[in-house]
């Protein structure tokens, strides 16, 4: 049996189609807000985010409480604190995510130090462990979803009003800046979900590159967000059964899919481009 008859094989046991499910929903999940995140110029938040909750996970192993709960309520609170420095101060968005990093990432390497490993899996954490997701998890993640879609759905002209002219918006009496606290909180909560299928290293990539991708090449906004987490999900199926096929590790062939995904849109455009611009007539000179 070759590797790609094995693969499709595995398909048929219950921790892989768990495994598939999660990748979707938070697929789904990562999409919905990768535009918003690409178009407000804050791409980096999901690294510094993701740092966060690496710090936030070392300290709840080292204090014996609910890992996961600490680090996502010290991600809320970071992304919180990523908004209120930059709308502020004159500290930059970018400068503001690196501060977190830097503490997120410091903080869990001294209580990972303080508390011998935990004897925790360390590699699992950093690069995400999608096979041994279980249905607590998927329930969690479905949740999250939901309030997600229905707060964006809810907000959803204001937020688009925000993104492309907040002054206006400000002027139209639109609160601006309670909607950068929605979106960074929402990013946050995404993080931690995501954490199982990307691992901390890798989570910034699928908040990043479906809204990248979709920007390539649609023609409005909605189309924007409504591609967006098509080549999300497009970007987990395949490479969830990439992964598989090689028997690699799903985070890593997930976000290199993520990025031939992105590629090839890029590579799209442009030649859609050049082959609008043949087709121009042009203006010819009398003799």
């Amino acid at each position: 049996m070759n590797s790609f008859d094995q693969a499709v094989h595995l398909l048929a046991y219950g921790f892989v189609q768990r495994a598939f499910l999660i990748g979707v929903v938070v697929a789904v999940l990562a999409s919905l807000l990768s535009v918003f995140i690409v178009l407000k110029n804050i791409s980096l938040i999901g690294d510094g985010l993701a740092h966060t909750a690496f710090g936030g996970l070392a300290i709840g192993y080292y204090v014996g409480v609910a890992p996961l709960w600490v680090a996502g309520s010290l991600v809320v609170l970071a992304s919180m604190g990523i908004t209120k420095i930059t709308r502020t101060t004159k500290i930059s968005s970018d400068a503001a995510v690196a501060v977190f990093l830097t503490l997120g990432l410091s903080t869990g390497i001294l209580f990972l130090g303080l508390g011998r490993g935990f004897g925790i899996d360390l590699e699992s954490l950093l690069f995400g462990s999608i096979l041994l997701s279980n249905p607590d998890q998927i329930y969690l993640a479905i949740g999250i979803l939901v309030v997600t879609l229905f707060a964006v759905l809810l907000s959803y002209s204001r937020l688009v009003y925000t993104v492309f002219n907040e002054q206006q918006a400000q002027a139209a009496g639109i609160p601006t800046w309670g909607f950068d606290y929605l979106i960074g909180a929402l990013a946050g909560v995404a993080v931690i979900v995501s954490i199982p299928i990307a691992g901390i290293l890798l989570i910034a990539a699928l908040l990043v590159l479906p809204g990248l991708t979709s920007i390539q090449l649609a023609r409005s906004f909605r189309q924007a967000m409504i591609l967006s987490p098509i080549f999300g999900v497009t970007g987990v199926m395949v490479g969830m059964f990439l992964s598989l096929v090689l028997d690699v590790a799903p985070g890593a062939t997930i976000v290199l899919t993520g990025l031939a995904i992105l590629l090839a849109a890029v590579a799209s455009s442009r030649l859609w481009r050049v082959l609008r611009a043949d087709r121009v007539p042009r203006a010819t000179t009398p003799e």
